[in-house]
Parts: C-alpha cells; sequence; structure tokens
C-alpha cells in the first residue's frame, strides 16, 4: 500500500473514531436526559363530561350589564386559525386540584409560552380565566371551566376556536407542585408596590403579618411567590395578577439559564415531578435543546383580554364574565405572537 493510500486509510479510521464518539457521546446525552424526563408526570386524552353535566360556576360579581346568555354573539365562527413552522405554542396551566394530574380541574392560570425560533425570542402571553367564550361541543362558560369540561386537549381546542391560536404542547402545574418546584429554584428578586408589600404583610387570604415585606425589590421565598402571584385584592384584580404571574415565571427563566449543566440536571431531580405534561420525551428535548443552546431571551408580554376590548357582564343576571371582543383581542394575540394576523 502506498504512503497516500495509507495516509488516507488512516484518516478515514480517525474521522470513523471522531463520529463514533460523538454518536456514543450524543446518545448518553439523550439517555441521561430521556431518564431525567421520566420524572415528569403524563397525561393524555381525558375523557369528555357529558354537555348536560357541564355546570357553570358561580364566582364575584363584578357588576356589568345583565346579559341574557341567548343574546350573546361572540362571532367566534368567524376567527381563523394562524401558524407558523417557526413558533411553537406551550401553554402553562395552573389548575385548582389537590394534585398536578387530577382531573375535573379548572385552569385559574393559563399563560402561552411562545417560543420563535426565527426571532430567539420567548414570549408570554395571560388568557384571563374569566373570559367568556364558546366551548366546542358545549355552551358558552368561563375560559377556565374547559378543562375541567375536557382536559387539555379540550382546553387547547376552546383556545384555537376563540383566539385563533394553535397549542402545540401543554405543561401542568398546581399550588403545591408550584411551591415544590419553586423550593428547588429558590428565592426569586421581586420588585413589589407599597400596596403589595403591605397586602402580603397583613392577615390576608394570601398574607402573613411576620413577613415584614416592603416596597421595592424583595427576595421572595417559594410560599411568598405563590401569595405574590395569587394577589387579587390589590389594583385591578385578576388583570393585575396575570401579570405577577408572568413576572415570577421570567424571574425563574433568568435564573434557571445561568446554572451549569451539572446543576440542571440535579435540578431538574427535583422540578421535574412537579410537573405534568402531553408533550413526548423527544418534543421537550428538541425544544430545551433549542432553547438552551440559542441564546434566546425573554421578550414582550401581553394580557388578553386587552384594555379597551372587554366589558364586565352578568350573564342571564347571576353569572359574572370578563366579556371580550374576541375579534380585537384574536387579532392582537396573533399580532403578538407572529407579527401578523389571519384575518
Amino acid at each position: 500500500m502506498s504512503k497516500e493510500k495509507k495516509k488516507r486509510s488512516i484518516t478515514a479510521k480517525i474521522a470513523l473514531s471522531l463520529a463514533a464518539v460523538i454518536v456514543i457521546v450524543g446518545l448518553a446525552g439523550w439517555l441521561i436526559i430521556s431518564g431525567k424526563l421520566s420524572l415528569i408526570n403524563r397525561i393524555g386524552n381525558e375523557n369528555r363530561i357529558d354537555p348536560n353535566e357541564a355546570t357553570f360556576e358561580e364566582g364575584e360579581n363584578n357588576g356589568g350589564e345583565s346579559i341574557n346568555a341567548n343574546d350573546v354573539d361572540l362571532n367566534d365562527d368567524n376567527i381563523k386559525t394562524f401558524t407558523a413552522d417557526d413558533v411553537k405554542n406551550i401553554l402553562l396551566i395552573g389548575t385548582d386540584g389537590r394534585t398536578v394530574t387530577e382531573k375535573g380541574t379548572r385552569s385559574d392560570t393559563m399563560i402561552i409560552c411562545s417560543i420563535n425560533s426565527k426571532t430567539k425570542e420567548i414570549k408570554l402571553a395571560s388568557l384571563m380565566r374569566d373570559t367568556y367564550v364558546s366551548i366546542p361541543g358545549y355552551s358558552k362558560n368561563r375560559l377556565n371551566a374547559a378543562h375541567a369540561f375536557g382536559g387539555v386537549s379540550l382546553l387547547d381546542e376552546t383556545i384555537e376556536k376563540n383566539f385563533g391560536i394553535k397549542i402545540d404542547g401543554n405543561v401542568l402545574v398546581n399550588f403545591e407542585s408550584f411551591v415544590a418546584a419553586m423550593s428547588s429554584v429558590g428565592d426569586l428578586e421581586i420588585t413589589l408596590t407599597k400596596k403589595e408589600a403591605d397586602y402580603l404583610n397583613s392577615d390576608s387570604e394570601v398574607g402573613n403579618p411576620d413577613w415584614n415585606l416592603k416596597e421595592g425589590v424583595n427576595v421572595l421565598t417559594p410560599e411568598q411567590l405563590l401569595s405574590y402571584s395569587r394577589i387579587r385584592k390589590v389594583g385591578q384584580g385578576d388583570f393585575e395578577r396575570t401579570e405577577r404571574q408572568r413576572k415570577v415565571i421570567i424571574a425563574a427563566f433568568n435564573k434557571i439559564r445561568k446554572l451549569s449543566v451539572s446543576e440542571l440536571l440535579a435540578l431538574a431531580d427535583k422540578v421535574l415531578p412537579c410537573f405534568a405534561t402531553d408533550m413526548s420525551k423527544g418534543t421537550i428535548i428538541s425544544y430545551v435543546t433549542q432553547v438552551g443552546g440559542g441564546n434566546y431571551k425573554i421578550g414582550d408580554t401581553l394580557r388578553i383580554p386587552l384594555d379597551g376590548a372587554w366589558k364586565y357582564a352578568m350573564i342571564d343576571g347571576t353569572r359574572s364574565v370578563v366579556l371580550p371582543d374576541l375579534q380585537k383581542n384574536s387579532e392582537a394575540l396573533q399580532e403578538f405572537i407572529y407579527g401578523q394576523t389571519a384575518q
């Protein structure tokens, strides 16, 4: 064999060896991550309750015009769905269940987390739970009832029908698992207004007189973060509560992204059992790889319904809801997520 051939042969062997090492390392990494993802709770399609058994939960009376349910036309049949290959929407759901996998629970928190691979941005859009919507196969109801009637699949269908946004996956947490997850992440810096600090320091539904929180930047414990996220009686009630929830998510994201690989793997052991999802391991790994290696940043946040595109109403004189202008809100949400609309 000539020297040239020997050299080519050696080069080929080295290349094959390197390729083999890369494949082995990649496979080992995938197996490690896949093993971690086995810790997360799984949810599948839930059986939907009989429409005749669907109820309308009584809520706080926020006033507003009394409207007969039969007279409400949401104009949802004219809402068009917009999709884009470079955007994936993950719905973050906070339920009122005793466990993260309990069925028949209402989704009191709904935040669309949009991952844009083109702009390298993550955007958060909150959907208010009392928004009056059309639930496919059921009568009109508050948005948070969709999950109680048919799980994440019905909630996703409801969001698409009323806002024209396709949901690509769901992640669920409840009050207890939120505290457990945040206990692993650790304390977070949150800026409080004077009214928020005073309310959290009081003997209120979510407060504790021993906390001694102050106006300005505070380092909140997991219990305090949960209380902060649940404040409804300061400012504009549920409207400002959704903003607080987004602030907590952003603070947690910014803290976690600074961790080393070993720290992230250790955190996964503690945090993943606190959540439930309908996404496959492969899908989750693709998102984690994409965001983790793509220098993504948190972009703008939004609350739906928009100011000026809703009103309080009393359905049949007894059911207090947030009545939206779906056309305006769907267009605004699509513009926010995709930069254009399907309308």
